[in-house]
């Protein structure tokens, strides 16, 4: 079937004087801007199926969010909720993601972000429009890169991580560039609270590093980075590389440089059939081994004791590798916040969105709403009929549920006393594992989930 493809983008950068989403332990908010944070958008439609795929330049999304952006798609453009997927790249320089409530407690978005809020689906979706409308007839290939060097297991520092860098090329018939979408594994923290101006993180000098070279847009899509993180930014680790923009530009520039490098070798090709599915998941939340009595008692201890007084932004010196073991109190306040809405909802599931889309056998996406750990990702994209080389595995999408380590890390903590782990200079290391919200066990069901909606689209598209 003929492919046809178009792509936009809108500026969803918020007001100076508005803060920050991450980064406590700081009272400055934005006073510029570094790079313009983006929604872009690419649009393929195979004249009988249509797929939107959105890349944001903020730190995650919400369901409501996600409703609202596919609601007015689908009155615009026809395209079907199921067919719309949304990536946040993870972005720590950015708003507090869109401040709605989710499954899982993000703390208190500040008044101040309301009209952003709700404004930010209809600018979205007008992206999807914009790239629906300039749809024209497009050839498409896919391939696999590798960026080593740029990133560490933050969490199990010599354990192997994902390197995969996972590309579509979208070129026009007289193969002028229309898209570039590169998918890779790393939170989006090469820079922290030394700076008080919007910027998109290493995403920007990865675009820019793509765009100078070949024209089209670049989209980014973060895989899953649960336990990545850039350069040597390994929890404990006191000599990592600091935050600066020289470091990030340089994280995105050699990532850039391998998107183009494998996109010269992509044979592209123009009679391709689209698929999509997307269904909802249940997934049993975590339960909790401390009681509300507990969590009470410690938490009275804590709002009893002082907190030091913070500066407009970070001192050059305090790094995202060592910043709970300097500011134990901030940390240990919002686990406590978060283990009591844990125990609140209990009984609730979360309701978590397992999202597939094909395009023709060149390429498959496999989205979660998960900060899922690189190794179930892995996992997932090895049981992909695509292949492992064309199926592209993605957190952070549609929604945002919190972390997801691998099954033998809940073993790690299990029954470890409230006050050893609220202790970061113990228990910083296990970031993912005591902060997750999913009961064990429940992992398998979501990657069996995920292969399962591979295996449908993969039926859709002979």
């Amino acid at each position: 079937m003929t492919l046809r493809a178009g792509t936009a983008r809108v500026d969803i950068t918020p007001p100076n004087g508005y803060p920050f989403s991450s980064w406590g332990l700081r009272t400055g908010v934005a006073v510029g801007i570094h790079d313009p944070l983006l929604a872009q958008a690419l649009v393929l439609d195979d004249g009988e199926r249509a797929v939107a795929i959105v890349a944001l330049d903020i730190c995650n999304v919400a369901r409501e969010f996600t409703n609202d952006v596919r609601q007015r798609v689908q009155t615009l453009t026809g395209i079907a909720p199921e067919a719309v997927l949304l990536n946040a790249s993870h972005n720590h320089s950015g708003p507090p993601g869109v401040p709605r409530r989710s499954g899982v407690s993000l703390g208190q978005a500040p008044a101040t972000y309301d009209g952003y809020a709700a404004a930010l689906p209809d600018l979205v979706a007008g992206a999807v429009f914009s790239a629906w409308y300039n749809r024209r007839p497009a050839r498409i290939g896919a391939g696999m890169g590798k960026a080593s060097g740029i990133s560490v297991n933050r969490v199990h520092r010599d354990d192997a991580k994902d390197e995969q860098v996972g590309i579509v090329r979208v070129d026009a018939e007289d193969d002028t560039p229309i898209a570039a979408v590169a998918r890779f594994s790393c939170h989006g923290t090469c820079m922290a609270g030394q700076t008080l101006l919007w910027n998109a993180d290493f995403v920007a000098p990865l675009r820019d590093t793509v765009v100078r070279e070949r024209a089209g847009e670049t989209l980014f899509l973060q895989g899953c980075a649960g336990d990545i993180a850039p350069w040597d930014f390994w929890f404990g680790n006191d000599e990592a590389k600091r935050h600066t923009y020289e470091n990030r530009d340089e994280l995105g520039a050699r990532l850039g440089a391998e998107v183009l490098r494998v996109l010269m070798d992509i044979e592209t090709v123009g009679d391709v059939r689209l698929g999509y599915t997307s269904w909802m998941l249940p997934i049993e939340r975590r339960k909790l081994a401390w009681d509300d009595d507990e969590l009470d008692l410690v938490a009275r201890s804590l709002e009893n004791a002082a907190p030091p007084e913070f500066p407009e932004y970070w001192p050059d010196d305090l790094h995202t590798t060592d910043s709970a073991q300097r500011f134990q109190l901030h940390y240990q306040r919002g686990a406590v916040r978060m283990y009591r809405d844990m125990r609140a909802r209990q009984d609730e599931p979360l309701l978590a969105e397992v999202q597939a889309l094909a395009i023709g056998e060149v390429a498959a996406i496999a989205a979660n709403p998960f900060e899922l750990f690189n190794g179930p990702g892995l996992d997932i994209q090895s049981k992909s009929p695509f292949g492992a080389a064309s199926t592209l595995v993605l957190g952070y999408t549609n929604d945002y549920l919190g972390y997801l380590p691998r099954t033998q890390d809940f073993r790690l903590i299990k029954d470890v006393p409230l006050e050893e782990i609220l202790d970061q200079h113990r228990y910083r290391w296990a970031y993912g594992m005591t902060n997750t919200h999913v009961q064990e066990g429940e992992l398998d069901r979501l990657i069996a989930a995920s292969a399962e909606a591979l295996q449908e689209v993969y039926a859709q598209v002979p």
